[in-house]
């Protein structure tokens, strides 16, 4: 997604980190899933999630913007698209842009939002992007929402010329234009949650991440959601 910010364009789709940066703790949580369930990765970015979740569930449907979508850039060693290479490795992997309307039909045993609220300069649309999981989320299912509340960038920014503070984050100049990054711990994502009807079965912080793992309706205790890896 495209914000205008102070004059700046942020192009939410320069933060999406490639696959090798992937957590472990993230991965760990993947594997104990139900491997019948369909997932929705909402902001899939570069796929670093997706792929894993292809691996351990019946069918993935990965979302994110248009922009991220289409552009042509590495993945995996390839010089593709998200579309393009979906179609021709991921066979249990359909992606959607967010503007489509058939995934928005669709209710999911798991939703994924992995690091896209933090990219968002917007707390009414990081609200819209937790509602939205909350409608996609079938009754007792599974989902997991993280950013990365910390690293030594962050604490950096402070002081760097390059950064100023917006919202609740910093807006960076780099060699790619202008970024944003938001500092939200798991209390923010409660917060989010909450407001949006979700039941939050565990929060907390894991390393560099924060997480909510929730579940919507009536509260089916799912042993993968409680059993999250921790390493």
């Amino acid at each position: 997604m495209r914000y205008s910010v102070r004059g700046n364009e942020v192009r939410s789709e320069n933060a999406a980190k490639p696959a090798c940066s992937a957590g472990a703790w993230l991965l760990n949580w993947i594997t104990q899933l139900d491997s019948r369930d369909t997932a929705l990765d909402l902001g899939c970015g570069k796929l670093r999630y997706t792929v894993p979740l292809a691996i351990a569930l019946r069918s993935v449907t990965a979302v994110d913007s248009s922009a991220q979508l289409d552009r042509t850039q590495k993945l995996f060693g390839i010089q593709t698209s998200i579309r393009e290479y979906a179609a021709e490795y991921l066979p249990n992997v359909r992606v959607c842009a967010l503007e489509e309307t058939d995934w928005r039909r669709e209710q999911f045993g798991v939703v994924l939002c992995s690091n896209v609220l933090s990219a968002i300069p917007s707390r009414s649309i990081r609200n819209q992007v937790v509602r939205t999981a909350y409608q996609r989320l079938a009754n007792g299912g599974v989902f997991l929402l993280t950013t990365q509340y910390k690293n030594s960038h962050f604490a950096a920014w402070g002081s760097n010329p390059r950064a100023s503070r917006y919202c609740d984050g910093f807006l960076v100049k780099t060699t790619h234009g202008v970024s944003f990054y938001a500092l939200l711990d798991s209390t923010a994502l409660v917060t989010l949650c909450r407001s949006s009807g979700l039941t939050i079965i565990e929060a907390g912080h894991a390393k560099e991440i924060a997480y909510v793992i929730a579940t919507r309706g009536n509260r089916k205790i799912i042993q993968c959601a409680r059993a999250t890896c921790r390493s």
